[in-house]
């Protein structure tokens, strides 16, 4: 959510911006910046403390406020994070505003997201690589939270090798479940109810295997090997048959191959579809997603979009890279992920977590 609060001293007029500046917020803070005229200001300060990234839709309307300002008057951006600092870099704004040197902070990072599968539990050997495990306990001592960020719900999650290590958060079902320290829920972003009805009836038809999940159960209609074989590839476990009982949905689970993903994604006009195997994709809200659960986690918590590093490998995971202040890529991440990414750090097996925490510095 973007802010903006107005201050006056002596002839400098200071805008204090809280956020983000993009194309869903640029017309609401360019309201704010025109709503009260400058007249009489030496100096008009942008102050960029509390303000996490800018896009060209915000650049367009600080080209719009230097236009309107007469000759004589400064424009300048203090307490501008790294990630501002580039953007006025690439695009020449440093030469429009000016940015005081000693104003420039660095991103400081508050809060780590991990995906699990492929990023922080091996597939290879079925563990959490050492030099992760460590790295955590590592954050945490200095104050950094660590939180998972992940497709599967909290029955799998519970099973998995895990439970010794402390987690700030959980953020399950692609971060459409998302709970505390205890696993207490406080944030959820259900299915629409028109297309659960049409998810319902997929699942009743039985042509393909289907899971139907909700905050406290998961049920699939039938098992047959393509399910055992993707669950055991995945270490997976297999839901109980069961029946839909009217609940709030949170997450579909399909075991198809390209032909039925495709006509899925065809006709549910309210989800979006990522894989997480082969055989096996991931059906949410079109509203959802894991950069949905770290917006909620870090509104719950007060932290800054900028403050926040994501990890993770595979298709599920591009939103929240993107979505993160540094989004970090495992080297045995796919390649869509990869150009998406900050950084790309070395393979899970190969201490990519640790590696790419020491790279920015957050741990020795």
């Amino acid at each position: 959510m973007l802010s903006v609060r107005r201050t006056e001293s002596g002839n400098t007029v200071t805008f204090h911006v809280k956020g983000r500046i993009d194309s869903d917020s640029a017309k609401e803070f360019e309201d704010w910046i025109f709503e009260e005229p400058v007249q009489g200001a030496q100096v008009v300060v942008l102050d960029f403390q509390e303000m996490d990234f800018i896009s060209s839709a915000g650049l367009r309307v600080l080209l719009a406020l230097k236009k309107r300002l007469p000759p004589n008057v400064s424009l300048e951006a203090h307490h501008v994070n790294s990630a501002v600092q580039e953007v006025f870099d690439l695009t020449g704004f440093a030469d429009i505003i000016t940015v005081k040197e000693s104003d420039v902070i660095q991103q400081r990072i508050s809060a780590v997201f991990f995906d699990i599968d492929g990023t922080l539990l091996s597939h290879k050997t079925g563990v959490v690589p050492e030099s992760a495990r460590q790295s955590i306990f590592r954050l945490r001592e200095k104050g950094i939270h660590a939180i998972i960020c992940t497709g599967r719900d909290l029955v799998e999650l519970e099973k998995l090798p895990l439970n010794d290590l402390p987690f700030d958060g959980f953020l399950t079902l692609n971060g459409n479940l998302c709970l505390d320290e205890n696993k207490k829920l406080f944030a959820g972003n259900e299915i629409d109810p028109g297309e659960v009805d049409i998810l319902v009836r997929i699942f009743r038809a039985s042509k393909i295997p289907f899971v139907l999940i909700g905050e406290k159960n998961r049920y699939i209609n039938y098992v047959d090997d393509i399910v055992i074989d993707t669950q055991a590839n995945t270490k997976g476990t297999i839901p109980d048959i069961g029946e839909y009982k009217g609940e709030k949905i949170y997450q579909c689970l399909a075991f198809v191959k390209d032909k039925e993903r495709l006509m899925l994604e065809n006709m549910l006009d309210e989800c979006i579809i990522t894989s997480w195997n082969e055989t096996g994709i991931d059906i949410i809200s079109k509203h959802g997603g894991k950069a949905k659960g770290l917006e909620r986690f870090i509104e719950k918590y007060g932290l800054l979009r900028g403050e926040t590093m994501a990890f993770g490998d595979g298709e599920n995971d591009i939103d929240m890279i993107r979505y993160a202040g540094i989004g970090v890529a495992m080297g045995n991440g796919i390649k869509n992920l990869k150009s998406a990414a900050d950084y790309i750090t070395t393979d899970i097996d190969d201490d990519g977590i640790e590696n790419a925490l020491k790279h920015f510095g957050l741990i020795e």
